[in-house]
């Protein structure tokens, strides 16, 4: 375990009866988080003050989706009312409304490079918009199946899209074409997310599958089990050398990718984890989940330790300095941070990403190297082959998976049975304690009264 994740704040995200919070978005710029929920509002909280902003933002049904523009003026939101809304931040104001798809729209992202908002839809299509133009320029088709996830790349070339038919879809966004069809999940589809350099997909489904995707070669390079059922969020560190996850176990997983090890795991929520991401230089984590809340975590590394002195120093010397806050954090996250340090002090404030217990996960890094061009054989012809080798690759592994997480799940159950029977006997030690102490208070009352 090289990281250590405390909680720092939560905020109450949902107010409907049957439902929870579906989806979060930062704007770093105005240091602002936001959230949309079953009760069919947005929620923005000012990360200064941790008031809640009146920004009257909804729909008629509830929102699935939201993101902030990069610029920080503008937020998108996409519905189960099958409407996407953009909304300016600076008038409080609705701007535009897309209403082309037939079915919810279950995710929003913006290609700020062009100015356009791609969406997936129940519908089982891709949808690009320009905001500049007011209207919907492409509809991409492909899908045979709910559009669960889209995400787009840095450079906003490329459009990444999965869904409930176990694919995995890359797509040009200049010329609207399919690059890559990956559809070597198990289960449905839930996340897609292109990393910082927009080299590598990673995507989850309700196995609790994670897989990397390469794609210059369109090959899987990486595959991760960890959660014990469906994982529904991901998001890369800043420069990309962690992937954190979110499940409907409530975990919230930090992963090295570079050393493919699990770097923490914690209990972060009562219920299944709908969207987590990185802020603030890596250094805050946000969660929101189906019980309602939307959760701040910060690194261990960003929370001020206090100096120790001497008790002698302490009551004659110098007045120490109060420790040194890191400044890139908005100041009321600061301001808890602060607090919660006089309680780690105390002890009362404890790590949630330490002394967890062991763990059964696999990260297997999955090496292919493609064929030798045949010269014999005519471009057309390599093509083929070259598509049919690797639709046998992704098989191959696709099984191997299988047969992790059938080795997983028997792992889990033994250190589940061993955790049990740890705690059976600690139960019985302190009993036995117990009666040994009642028995010496009997014997002392029975001295005494001879």
């Amino acid at each position: 375990m090289n990281q250590s994740w405390y909680p720092a704040h939560t905020f109450n995200g949902d107010s409907s009866w049957f439902g929870g919070v579906r989806s979060l978005s930062i704007n770093p710029s105005r240091q602002i988080i936001g959230c949309g929920s079953d009760d069919n509002t947005i929620r923005l909280w000012d990360l200064n003050n941790g008031q809640l902003l009146s920004y009257p933002f909804e729909h008629t049904k509830s929102v699935r989706s939201i993101t902030f523009t990069p610029k920080g003026n503008g937020l998108i939101s996409g519905g189960d009312d099958a409407t996407i809304r953009v909304w300016d931040l600076r008038t409080s104001q609705e701007l535009l409304i897309f209403n082309t798809h037939s079915q919810p729209v279950t995710a929003v992202a913006v290609v700020p490079i062009y100015d356009f908002v791609v969406s997936g839809s129940d519908d089982y299509t891709v949808k690009i918009f320009s905001l500049k133009e007011r209207k919907e320029i492409k509809t991409l088709r492909g899908h045979s199946n709910y559009v669960q996830s889209v995400s787009v790349s840095p450079d906003g070339s490329l459009i990444a899209s999965g869904g409930c038919d176990h694919k995995v879809k890359i797509w040009r966004t200049n010329i609207h074409d399919e690059i890559f069809s990956f559809s070597t999940h198990s289960k449905d589809v839930r996340v897609v997310i292109l990393s910082p350099d927009g080299k590598i997909v990673a995507s989850s489904d309700d196995d609790g599958d994670i897989i990397l995707w390469d794609m210059q070669t369109g090959l899987s390079k990486c595959a991760i089990q960890g959660h014990s059922s469906s994982v529904r969020s991901l998001g890369f560190s800043s420069n990309g050398q962690f992937l954190v996850s979110g499940g409907d176990d409530g975990y919230i997983k930090i992963w090295n990718l570079t050393t493919g090890t699990l770097d923490s795991s914690f209990c972060a929520h009562s219920a299944g984890v709908s969207s987590v991401a990185f802020c603030f230089n890596n250094q805050v984590i946000v969660s929101s989940s189906w019980d309602k809340t939307v959760k701040l975590w910060v690194l261990e590394t960003a929370i001020p330790k206090p100096s120790k002195i001497g008790f002698f120093k302490a009551l004659f010397g110098k007045k120490q300095p109060e420790p040194e806050l890191v400044p890139a954090l908005p100041n009321f996250i600061l301001q808890q941070v602060q607090a919660n340090s006089k309680k780690l002090n105390e002890s009362m404030f404890s790590s949630v990403g330490a002394n967890f217990e062991t763990e059964a996960y696999n990260f297997c890094w999955e090496t292919s190297q493609p064929p030798v061009k045949n010269p014999q054989l005519c471009l057309e012809d390599w093509e083929r082959f070259l598509k049919d080798w690797k639709r046998q690759e992704e098989e191959r592994k696709k099984e191997q998976r299988a047969k992790d997480r059938l080795r997983l799940r028997e792992q889990r159950l033994r250190l589940e049975k061993q955790k049990e029977e740890r705690l059976n006997r600690e139960q019985q030690l302190q009993a036995d304690k117990l009666r040994q102490e009642q028995r010496q208070q009997e014997e002392k009352l029975k001295s005494l009264t001879k």
